[in-house]
């Protein structure tokens, strides 16, 4: 992990806080794990996504002006990736808020990159607290490492599951159910009703270890969110229009153009879809608020593990953002098929393995048993294994230049 020199020993909360979280379960566990440290009413949360919290950033402190009464304040930024689209105004607002004595935090594990060039810089530089987890890991984790008590450690446990830190086995099968109810709940209070975001995270603070099958709220809002999850995923095998990019590794591309409620529902559907099909999905379908541009979503299956950073990137369209599994992007319609062409001259020029690290037991068979026959010509190595290093590096011929493509 990389932070600056503010330590857990050293940190001590201010009376009061406003935290800017993600809109997901992670998002939500990490704004309550930073509310259990605070008075709950001097706490104000404020959810939003990477291409929104510019904008709210900057709304939110325009009241922020006077430097005595701000000695009194944190800020906290959790799980929500940056992108270059809005960097600049993130770097402006954080700047600001540093130089009227506020201090800053920042907790995530984005790759937060552009064009491979990292965009943490930009809060480094603001003097802003930035705590950047491996890549793959809950900020949920992050934040507990540095914030954490023994009575957030459930918090910390929904928000690494919800983000596949940690797989759900066995181990946790307590909480399937319930979590999949929070993660429906809470997409939908993304979409439809912002005060239940607010309204949850209280509720995770006050009592970090709810029944969460049996929260009448959560429970409500799951029923919605998974009707209209079917719903659409109905429409999209109906009506989707699926063009094949690539068969090895296998890519698809579905476009649904024809409705514009798809809302927090597109990274599920995107994923339900890689699953069944086998194959990283590229979902196009209608921006919201933006007639010129589409929104797509790509998702990776369990057997394909691209680089889904590279591929979306091809696009070269500063509105863009994701981690290993998922990324989003905004892109205009006129561009749309110049992107899917450097996809499939991309996808032309990868090599395996993009399978999956490991395979299930259950397919593995029998173990082979290893041969007594001695073989006489094989060099004496001091027990050590000789690989050839040649076999191991990637060829000039084998490494993309992104730069070639546009």
């Amino acid at each position: 992990m990389t932070n600056t020199e503010t330590q857990l020993e050293s940190f001590t909360p201010r009376p009061k806080a406003i935290v800017f979280g993600d809109e997901d379960v992670d998002g939500v566990c990490s704004a309550a794990i930073v509310g259990r440290r605070y008075d709950p009413n001097q706490v104000e949360f404020i959810f939003v996504n990477a291409r929104s919290l510019g904008q709210k950033l900057k709304d939110r402190i325009s009241s922020l002006d006077d430097p005595e009464s701000n000695l009194t304040l944190d800020v906290f930024i959790v799980d929500v990736g940056i992108n270059k689209a809005n960097i600049k105004s993130i770097e402006e607002s954080v700047s600001q808020l540093v130089k009227n004595n506020v201090r800053v935090f920042y907790f995530d594990s984005h790759s937060n990159k552009y064009k491979g060039k990292p965009l943490l810089l930009y809060l480094r530089r603001a003097e802003a607290h930035v705590f950047h987890g491996k890549i793959g890991s809950a900020a949920a984790s992050i934040i507990q490492d540095f914030l954490g008590t023994e009575q957030s450690k459930r918090l910390r446990l929904l928000g690494a599951l919800s983000d596949r830190e940690i797989r759900l086995t066995r181990r946790y099968r307590n909480e399937k159910a319930g979590l999949r109810a929070l993660q429906a709940a809470v997409a939908w209070g993304a979409w439809q009703d912002q005060q239940f975001l607010d309204k949850i995270t209280r509720r995770l603070i006050k009592n970090p270890q709810i029944d969460l099958e049996s929260d009448r709220d959560i429970i409500q809002y799951a029923i919605k969110a998974n009707n209209h999850r079917d719903n659409l995923l109905r429409h999209v095998f109906r009506r989707g229009q699926v063009l094949e990019i690539s068969q090895t590794p296998r890519i698809l591309a579905v476009t649904v153009l024809d409705r514009n409620d798809f809302g927090k529902a597109r990274g599920t559907i995107a994923g339900r879809l890689a699953g069944e099909w086998g194959a990283a999905i590229i979902l196009i379908t209608r921006a919201v608020n933006d007639e010129n541009s589409y929104a797509v979503t790509v998702r990776n299956s369990y057997a394909h593990k691209l680089d889904l950073e590279a591929l979306g990137q091809l696009s070269r369209t500063k509105n863009s953002g994701g981690s290993k599994g998922a990324y989003r992007l905004t892109i205009k319609k006129d561009n749309l098929m110049i992107f899917l062409s450097k996809v499939q001259a991309w996808s032309r020029n990868l090599h395996p393995p993009w399978l999956a690290n490991s395979v299930p037991k259950q397919y593995t068979g029998t173990k082979k048993k290893k041969s007594k026959k001695k073989n006489f010509n094989r060099k004496k190595t001091n027990g050590q294994q000789t690989v050839s290093k040649q076999n191991l590096e990637p060829k000039d011929s084998d490494v993309v230049d992104l730069t070639d493509l546009e």
